[in-house]
């Protein structure tokens, strides 16, 4: 239903927006002509690049925004269409009440709106299953879809050589008279980052020797004059073998993700480049071409003040935003309750996880770190927003009996709540924890007994008690005594 009225709302206001208007001719600059005829010789090629995006589509005082990026990124390609390359690096659609609401498909449509040549796949392309994502890469437009490839050539079917369809292993695309070809990968064992129901059925191989594969292909039987690879791999072994790629196999750009670290730097004479997260950066790369060959390069990660056109709205995606916020307003910004303290992220972990075991009346409850991704501020509003910032995966509850030896475990490498003060080891504990956790530290529990999932989000039972909270305290504080009843 939600993706049926965003196609509804999208074709009005694409009738509106458009059905008047002439498209503008585009003059491309700082490019030399041929004296017979009128093609540009492409002397450099400027390559764009968004990793780790988490649906950050409002622009906040820490993210430059979709209206934003798209106004320098549509002007940039504008500009010089035959030099302006665009890709994104995974982990782009989910993480943000906007685009979670849409499952992604919000944050396609803006995509599109920007011009992304390639799109590399990411972990939290599988949060929903990887099926939700794939639909916008099926030819099939009434579920709506993307103007470009999703890549991850080392994706397959478990046990398999199979890559799942939607998903293509790279892609061709032509500037000037050159041909590049796009490889795209993901980081070998990043399974472990993606709840196991959601991954079971497929794997991550190597990606180096398919990467070899692919390129070698790509110079020798698709004609590609330049090669580059956009990896959802923080690149700390990666980049090393995939620079020493040699002959036909020779890449000539590495972009990175994952990590969601900012660096620019080079291996063996290939630049490489990660762009942060949640749009706070847009990684940019000029290669220099001379007879066939990347003869230097440039290269850095740039910020709102970096650039005027970074610091305005394009009007047509700033029109789409606003559409996306009437429509979900009511949803997300309705505050619930008012914080009184600074809130970390251990603090909140260690909350939820006394919640999780409150509201199932369990022993014990675990939180991984990694699933409370920010800290929140004094005087924050807390709103279904701002819940999507803290807890953006939608991860389910998971109740089961385990060996007191096992929590023992648990405790040393997880975020914990109980008030229980010794475990004994063969005594069966209940325990609550998400399905995140429950599915990677399978391996920790000798024993598992009376396993239920119950259907319940954590971001929803946060949401539940911040609601009961509002009602009753005039703040949030740690401490409030918890109101919600356990069944």
């Amino acid at each position: 239903m939600k993706k049926i009225t965003l196609l509804l709302l999208l074709t009005i206001m694409t009738f509106g927006l458009f059905g008047c208007e002439k498209t503008p001719e585009i003059i491309p600059v700082d490019c030399d002509v041929t004296p017979d005829h009128e093609e540009c010789i492409v002397d450099y090629l400027d390559i764009y690049y968004l990793n780790d995006f988490h649906g950050a589509i409002l622009e906040t005082d820490d993210y430059i925004g979709a209206a934003n990026i798209a106004n320098f990124l549509i002007t940039k390609q504008a500009e010089n269409p035959e030099n302006t390359i665009i890709l994104a690096g995974g982990d782009m659609l989910q993480g943000s009440a906007m685009s979670n609401y849409y499952y992604g498909l919000s944050t396609i449509t803006l995509m599109n709106q920007m011009h992304f040549d390639a799109f590399g796949i990411g972990n939290h392309e599988f949060d929903w299953g990887l099926e939700v994502v794939t639909n916008y890469f099926d030819d099939d437009e009434t579920n709506g879809e993307a103007n470009f490839p999703l890549l991850g050539a080392n994706v397959f079917l478990k046990g398999t050589t199979t890559i799942p369809d939607g998903i293509e292993p790279y892609t061709i695309i032509e500037r000037g008279d050159y041909k590049i070809g796009i490889i795209g990968t993901v980081a070998y064992g990043l399974e472990y980052a993606i709840a196991g129901s959601k991954i079971e059925d497929y794997e991550f191989a190597p990606p180096v020797p398919i990467i070899e594969e692919y390129a070698t292909y790509l110079r020798t039987e698709a004609d590609c004059d330049f090669i580059i690879l956009i990896s959802h791999d923080p690149g700390t072994t990666l980049n090393i073998q995939a620079s020493a790629l040699s002959g036909d196999a020779k890449l000539d750009a590495i972009f990175n993700a994952h990590s969601h670290s900012d660096y620019v730097s080079s291996n063996m004479g290939l630049p490489i480049l990660q762009a942060g997260s949640n749009g706070k950066l847009v990684g940019y790369v000029r290669l220099n071409l001379e007879n066939n060959a990347v003869s230097s390069f440039t290269l850095e990660n740039l910020t709102y003040y970096s650039n005027p056109l970074l610091q305005t709205p394009n009007q047509t995606v700033l029109d789409l935003v606003n559409i996306y916020k009437a429509e979900t307003d009511a949803l997300f910004n309705s505050p619930l309750i008012t914080t009184d303290e600074y809130l970390s992220k251990t603090d909140l972990s260690n909350w939820i996880s006394k919640l999780m075991r409150t509201a199932t009346d369990s022993d014990i409850g675990f939180q991984n770190s990694g699933g409370t991704r920010i800290n929140v501020a004094d005087q924050t509003v807390i709103n279904n927003s701002v819940l999507y910032e803290i807890w953006p995966f939608d991860n389910v509850i998971i109740t089961a009996y385990i060996k007191g030896s096992d929590v023992k475990t648990l405790m040393k490498n997880l975020i914990s709540d109980t008030t229980i003060t010794t475990f004994n080891d063969d005594t069966y504990y209940k325990i609550a924890t998400n399905d995140y956790v429950f599915d990677q530290y399978k391996d920790y529990f000798t024993n598992v007994n009376q396993i239920t999932n119950t259907g319940i989000l954590l971001r929803d039972l946060a949401k539940d008690e911040f609601t009961l909270q509002g009602n009753t305290y005039p703040f949030f504080y740690l401490d409030n005594p918890l109101l919600i009843e356990h069944d």
